[in-house]
């Protein structure tokens, strides 16, 4: 392969890795973030999979004190990171978020989310979300571990609310997150 070849498939790589989105103000649900024609950020709600129960059928605040488990062998590179920013209540994400974006993303495991594009779910304050930087599924193994290693990292919490974290892997062309609507991401 040539050099200018490979110059360009790099520069290429870096603009979409570079794309940054702003978490819109939305209702509860499940929402596909993407770019349109004009350049403009469009919000489509995924009707299919608008998961707004708050009921868990998982106990994954027990993980977050404990030393990190991981079950994957991340690809290289991997890492999280507390970019700062807007904090959000706790109670949303670990009682409403998590699950809700957990039982979205395995509603919609077979689909492939285009390339550029991020799977969110908003729950109250928080936003949970995945970006795809290429075509990806979302995975809810992936899903549980990057959550649970990205607040072993960023555990900043008072009175009730939590900074924003995310684990991104390059390996995979993806990252799983949290935040707060208002926030850059991916």
């Amino acid at each position: 392969m040539k050099f200018s070849t490979i110059l360009s498939l790099s520069a290429a790589l870096s603009t979409a890795l570079a794309q940054t989105f702003t978490l819109p103000a939305l209702a509860n649900g499940s929402y596909i973030l993407s770019i349109d024609g004009d350049g403009n950020q469009v919000a489509t709600e995924v009707t299919t999979a608008n998961v707004t129960d708050t009921t868990s059928k998982r106990d994954f605040t027990s993980t977050i004190n404990s030393r990190i488990n991981k079950r994957f062998n991340w690809p290289s590179g991997t890492y999280p990171w507390c970019p700062g920013g807007d904090w959000f209540l706790q109670d949303d994400f670990y009682n409403h978020g998590f699950s809700a974006f957990y039982d979205s993303c395995y509603a919609n495991g077979n689909h492939k989310f285009p390339a550029g594009t991020v799977f969110a779910n908003y729950q109250g304050t928080s936003v949970s979300y995945m970006c795809s930087y290429t075509t990806n599924p979302c995975n809810t193994a992936e899903w549980s571990d990057a959550v649970n290693w990205a607040a072993s990292n960023c555990y900043g919490r008072s009175n009730g609310w939590m900074e924003p974290a995310y684990l991104h892997v390059p390996g995979w062309n993806k990252r799983y997150g949290y935040a707060k609507a208002g926030a850059g991401i991916c």
